[in-house]
């Protein structure tokens, strides 16, 4: 008499199962692809090129502000709506100092932070923890060119700063 006897010598799925799985989940999950940008200037410049709205989001990884904010924009289809038509920036604080720099020109001082910047160059900015319903409101009312925040030009940053 013949037995089958299978062997698995301890293995476990491979690693690139492994990551098929965790993608998978993701994906259910509702993760959405906002094709981040991180270089600024090709950020903008795109935008400008296409006529299209540049959303800014400066975050800081050790802000649970920040991390919450993430959590929406990265997951919530409602967010993602009303982000699927404009040139997406991620700016993470402790990434270069230039950054800082850069989000003066809106005013911006510290993360969590949102930045719309229509394509004639006006702005809206909003900060910290956002309730999911009011920060879309927020989306949606800068891009309609009307906004708690205010209309604002950009300008360019102090010297020295």
């Amino acid at each position: 008499m013949t037995k089958n006897v299978h062997v698995n010598a301890g293995r476990s799925p491979s690693i690139g199962f492994r990551w098929l799985i965790a993608l998978s989940l993701l994906a259910a999950a509702g993760c959405q692809d906002y094709k981040w940008r991180w270089d600024y200037a090709k950020a903008e410049q795109q935008a400008r090129q296409q006529g299209k709205y540049l959303f800014v989001f400066y975050k800081w990884w050790l802000s649970n502000d920040s991390n919450r904010m993430h959590d929406y924009i990265n997951a919530d289809p409602a967010v993602a709506a009303q982000l699927q038509d404009t040139i997406n920036l991620l700016l993470e604080k402790d990434s270069s100092p230039e950054y800082g720099n850069y989000l003066a020109k809106y005013g911006v001082t510290s993360p969590p932070a949102f930045v719309v910047v229509a394509p004639d160059g006006t702005y809206y900015v909003a900060g910290g923890f956002i309730p999911k319903d009011r920060f879309i409101e927020f989306i949606k009312n800068a891009k309609a060119g009307r906004s708690p925040a205010g209309k604002r030009p950009a300008t360019a940053p102090a010297k020295g700063r």
